[in-house]
């Protein structure tokens, strides 16, 4: 397996993980956590 895969497969991996953390925790801000 080249490295190159290897690492676009994990650079697209961080980027949604970043993008569903960032998503929630912004959701979590806007609500004002009142649930």
């Amino acid at each position: 397996m080249n490295p190159e895969i290897f690492n676009a497969a994990f650079l697209s991996f961080s980027l949604i993980f970043v993008g569903i953390g960032g998503g929630f925790l912004l959701l979590k801000l806007q609500g004002g956590g009142e649930e």
